[in-house]
């Protein structure tokens, strides 16, 4: 899994794990939280794009031992109905501003489970 992007606080939170230096740290939160490109980054850090490449593998090896699995976030873009990309935009806020990971993980669990009972019954359907 190749992270795209990290939230502030999650990345604040998974560097905290590592022992990267500032500038290696900078970098990374350049790309990863930023969403700036690695050449860019390395460029105005006077670094080569493999160094800052270096720096974002090291978060992603820390965010991937500290995250349970599944409740990572990614970006998607999908062409949905509006009162149900309403729902989930406010589900996927409420997970990110959520601390405890046994409350986000139960609420991941049950709307899963919501949207798959839901395509299984679109798919029955003649």
């Amino acid at each position: 899994m190749r992270l795209k992007r990290l939230s502030q606080q999650i990345f604040d939170r998974t560097a905290a794990d590592t022992r990267l230096g500032d500038q290696a740290r900078k970098m990374a939160r350049a790309v990863l939280v930023d969403g700036r490109a690695q050449v860019d980054v390395a460029t105005e850090h006077g670094m080569t794009k493999q160094r800052v490449s270096l720096a974002v593998a090291t978060i992603e090896r820390a965010y991937k031992k500290t995250t349970t699995p599944g409740l990572g976030s990614i970006r998607v873009e999908l062409d949905l109905p509006e009162t149900l990309a309403l729902e989930l935009g406010g589900v996927a806020e409420a997970m990110k501003a959520c601390s405890d990971v046994a409350k986000v993980a139960d609420a991941l669990k049950k709307a899963t489970n919501a949207v798959r009972k839901a395509t299984k019954s679109l798919k029955a359907t003649p």
